[in-house]
């Protein structure tokens, strides 16, 4: 059974969250993997997401698909060099305005939706 920290150090009336389970640790790693933007941990600057690299991209927009796709498919590389004990099966972008993205990650304990705030890389 794995168990997992919680990024953000979050706390409940028994301490720090802990995610108990193969399931819950995987995505709770794929939570704290799209809080972190690709170069920012000190000793590992290759793990986090890419996402910065689609910032000045255009959502919402006649040709966004184009982008989704993008991003869907980098994700799914970068995912599987970071996370590949994840058993990531399909990723899918869709635009919810010109800054958001509603992202699902489907992976072998479930799926997984996530909106990402294009400004900041900030999920919701």
């Amino acid at each position: 059974m794995l168990y997992e920290i919680d990024a953000r150090l979050q706390t409940n009336e028994s301490g720090v969250v802990i995610a108990e389970g193969d399931t819950n640790a995987w995505i709770a790693r794929l939570d704290e993997w799209l809080r972190t933007p690709n170069g920012s941990v000190y000793g590992l600057p290759s793990w986090g997401n890419p996402m910065e690299e689609f910032k000045h991209e255009p959502f919402g927009s006649d040709t966004s698909h184009i982008v989704e796709v993008a991003i869907e498919a980098r994700m799914m590389t970068k995912l599987q060099q970071d996370l590949p004990g994840l058993g990531l099966q399909a990723i899918r972008c869709a635009t919810v305005s010109e800054d958001q993205l509603l992202i699902s990650f489907q992976a072998k304990g479930g799926t997984v939706n996530v909106v990402m705030q294009k400004d900041s890389g900030d999920t919701a």
